[in-house]
């Protein structure tokens, strides 16, 4: 319809995800409580998107190609796992390197499922608590000095061992030293955090949220030496409609909150920690980058139009807070529009209508910009790729 198609997502189901969010969001039961982790929408082949014309279903990929971006609507109960994406670089050189071992591209150990980067930006849709990039080494070397048990000593002295390489080869070094705690020395520091947590948080007040998040870490993965990541990752409390931007060879994990997630086409992710999933800590290694880094708070301005600033060129994302008016918005390129609250009405120039409610996405071609515009009071987001003739 004039270059607007209904789309029909694939619903991904993870460990991690939300029996409530994504099922209330799309007005479905969900009596077995299955966790309704993300909905992909876009054409990456890990999760494709139907286009619904003319009461038939076709893959999007007959009219766009590959679409530069991912787009997501993401659930988080439980913490995602410590996780690194790689740059262009060593995206290609990974699946290159995977492909000659023979991986199958499904198998659970595979880092890289496709030789691109992944830059990716998360918006908020309700309270999201991240771990981004790391802190300066002196203020986690701070938090860590309460633990006083035997392995807290060799971490800390881990610090200054890497000292001469600059504060990067400091975290490096500590990261690796914690990492290679032996079976004994995380059963040790499980033990000491279950006995001593409630009175560290109530001598050290200051680090509340940290110590906090130490200790619901290690009830999920107990004996996992990243449970101590909030001590040296930065802890980001994101409020709705804010967001970050996280570039390849940040280490970061999504604690719980659900919200927009936006990526180049790409599904490739090197895990460290705090998952049941392969954990592949020596490519962590090779494609993290330790300098200190927090990422930019990126608060949107109310009502009409705002678009997200990314340093990228495979994808933009904006949000469309509208207050019952009718509101021309810029295509040019191809563009997925997923409504989040209220609905959305896309009013054709030759009269005809389209409504899109709560969880629904369409896809617009770059031509069909100048063909519609939308009405009603709702909350949407906009996700824009690489320009390419799509009418």
């Amino acid at each position: 319809m004039n270059g607007v198609y209904k789309l029909q997502n694939t619903i991904m189901y993870y460990e991690w995800g939300s029996a409530r969010y994504i099922p209330e969001l799309l007005g479905i039961k969900n009596p077995d409580g299955k966790p309704y982790a993300e909905i992909w929408m876009g054409t990456h082949p890990g999760g494709p998107s139907l286009a619904l014309v003319d009461g038939e279903k076709k893959p999007l990929s007959d009219f766009t190609g590959s679409l530069s971006f991912l787009f997501k609507l993401l659930a988080s109960e439980k913490p995602l796992s410590i996780q690194v994406h790689p740059d262009k670089a060593r995206a290609r050189a990974g699946y290159a390197r995977e492909n000659a071992l023979g991986i199958p591209p499904d198998a659970p150990e595979r880092g890289y499922r496709d030789g691109n980067h992944k830059p990716e930006i998360l918006c908020a849709l309700t309270p999201f608590r991240v771990l981004c990039g790391f802190r300066k080494p002196e203020a986690a070397q701070k938090m860590l000095s309460v633990f006083a048990y035997p392995a807290a000593k060799k971490l800390l002295a881990a610090f200054d061992t890497g000292v001469d390489a600059g504060e990067n080869g400091a975290m490096k070094n500590f990261l690796r030293v914690l990492f290679d705690l032996s079976d004994d020395e995380r059963t040790g520091m499980s033990s000491f955090i279950r006995k001593n947590i409630h009175p560290l948080k109530n001598e050290y007040k200051k680090y509340a949220a940290e110590l906090g998040l130490v200790e619901k870490l290690e009830g999920l993965f107990p004996r996992d030496p990243s449970v101590l990541s909030p001590l040296y990752l930065n802890i980001m409390d994101l409020k709705r409609g804010e967001a970050i931007f996280v570039p390849p060879g940040t280490i970061h994990a999504y604690i719980h909150g659900a919200g927009v997630e936006l990526m180049a086409a790409s599904d490739n992710v090197i895990r460290g920690g705090l998952t049941p999933k392969h954990i592949d800590r020596t490519e962590l290694f090779a494609a993290a980058r330790f300098e200190p880094f927090m990422p930019e708070l990126l608060k949107p301005a109310p009502g009409g139009l705002y678009k997200y600033p990314v340093p990228v060129s495979d994808f933009s994302l904006v949000r469309i807070d509208n207050d019952g008016v009718d509101t021309a918005i810029p295509v040019s390129s191809p563009s997925i529009l997923v409504c989040v609250n209220g609905t959305v009405s896309v009013c054709f120039t030759d009269g005809k209508r389209m409504e899109i409610g709560r969880g629904e996405s369409v896809f617009i071609a770059e031509c069909a910009g100048k063909n519609f515009y939308l009405a009603g009071s709702f909350e949407a987001f906009m996700a824009s790729g690489s320009t390419r003739n799509t009418c």
